[in-house]
This record gives C-alpha cells, sequence and structure tokens, in this order.
C-alpha cells in the first residue's frame, strides 16, 4: 500500500489532470467565439466605412 505523501501527489496530478482536460477545451472555445465576434465587428465596420464612403441618394 502507498505511503500518505504518495496518496496526495496522485491525488494533487489526478485534480491537475482534470482541471487541464476542462481548462484546455474551454479557453479554446472562448477564444475561438471571441475571435469570430471581433472578425464580425470589423467585416461591420468595413462595410458602414464604404458605405459612408459613397455619396448620398437625395431624390
Amino acid at each position: 500500500m502507498a505511503d500518505g505523501s504518495t496518496l496526495i501527489f496522485l491525488l494533487v496530478a489526478g485534480l491537475g489532470l482534470a482541471m487541464a482536460l476542462i481548462y484546455v477545451p474551454l479557453r479554446m472555445l472562448l477564444t475561438l467565439t471571441a475571435r469570430s465576434r471581433r472578425l464580425r465587428l470589423l467585416q461591420r465596420i468595413r462595410r458602414l466605412r464604404e458605405e459612408l464612403g459613397q455619396p448620398l441618394d437625395s431624390p
């Protein structure tokens, strides 16, 4: 049977692994969604700038 320090090490290592398995995919998801939001915002700004650059149609 393992002594106390080995059990504590295995417990901490297991918790670290579990946290990594949750943190890494979550961090990737949040990064990808932030990038897509930023890209959509930049595209919207470009469209608005193009619209502002065109002359206004007056009836």
